[in-house]
């Protein structure tokens, strides 16, 4: 009697940790929070917002909400979001190489592997933009006045992103002695630049592009001319043999690592739910809408992870001049 009374506990033991285990691998079972480090109003904020309404169609009743958390160049919004439940209810939409500086030039008490990469969709470039009425109209015009009158004309850039690092690295490469201004949003970098409040500005050649005519786009760090953008010469075209990463600010989602690790099966639904509303006919007529087509794709973790181990070396070649600034 008692070994069969024994038998029955260990059973209803074994029925109970298995139930327990089908719970914590179920995703979502609440409603999903999407940290944008950044303020709302830029290129970061409209991603996650376009991605979440998307999102949460497919979902079955769970909504997908936008937190903006900015400060400290990024740096508050990781935070915040590595302090929440690791349990893929909590996500991080962020920009690499800003998690890089973070980690390289600010001292983050976190690293990369923090984070589990579920998708890099939009990749973008730097550029050098002023308004539509500056009296730049080459990027060679810019850098001749700035060597003719070194410490007086100001160039505007988000501090601590990869326009940034493109930025900074362009100032070393051309060796220009300029004021630095920075924001913490694109959208505060937007009013600054249409409204001609510094000399030129480093920016994202994308959302630069839907501006039109109220801008003009003096170079890009991209290879090839930009969609868009055809006016604008690459950098490396302008200057050859200059030492400036082809990069800007890549936006991406991310889950914690710890939620991968110990739950696969739910980070792997994770992953499903988040490529089926990428590959969606709705979601492509969205970008399409948008204009960010140009920019977007589906890399998945594994491509993802690689992608962002790339720029975090990129950031590491940097970190004395983004160090400095």
């Amino acid at each position: 009697m008692l070994r069969t009374k024994l038998i029955g506990v260990l059973s209803a033991l074994a029925v109970s940790a298995f139930a327990g285990q089908a719970v914590a691998e179920a995703w979502p079972s609440k409603n999903i929070t999407m940290i944008v480090p950044f303020g709302a109003g830029g290129s970061i904020d409209r991603f996650a917002r376009g991605l979440a309404q998307h999102w949460e169609k497919r979902l079955d009743g769970v909504s997908v909400i936008v937190e903006n958390r900015p400060g400290a160049s990024g740096l508050l919004g990781a935070k915040t979001f590595l302090n929440a439940p690791a349990d893929g209810h909590t996500l991080f939409v962020g920009i690499q190489p800003t998690l890089s500086i973070n980690t390289v030039v600010q001292d983050a008490d976190f690293s990369l592997d923090d984070f589990a990469f579920v998708n890099f969709e939009q990749r973008d470039y730097g550029d050098v933009a002023v308004s539509a009425d500056s009296r730049f109209d080459s990027i060679d015009a810019f850098v001749e006045e700035a060597r003719a009158k070194p410490g007086e004309l100001s160039l505007a850039m988000i501090h601590g992103g990869g326009t940034s690092l493109f930025g900074l690295a362009l100032i070393q490469e051309l060796d220009l002695d300029v004021r630095v201004v920075t924001f913490d949003s694109g959208g505060a970098l937007r009013t600054n630049l249409l409204g001609n409040h510094s000399d030129a500005t480093i920016s994202g050649a994308f959302g630069d592009s839907s501006l039109g005519d109220q801008i003009r786009v003096l170079a890009v760090a991209s290879p090839e001319p930009f969609p868009g953008l055809d006016g604008a010469v690459p950098i490396s075209q302008a200057f050859e043999g200059l030492n400036v990463p082809q990069i800007g600010d890549s936006r991406f989602v991310a889950a914690h690592a710890a939620f991968a690790k110990d739950n696969p099966e739910g980070f792997a639904q994770l992953v499903e739910s988040y490529k089926q509303t990428y590959e969606s006919d709705e979601y492509e007529a969205y970008l399409k809408t948008t204009g960010t087509d140009v920019i977007s794709g589906y890399m998945g973790p594994d491509a993802s992870t690689e992608y962002a181990s790339d720029m975090h070396k990129v950031v590491e070649r940097f970190k004395d001049v983004l160090g400095n600034n």
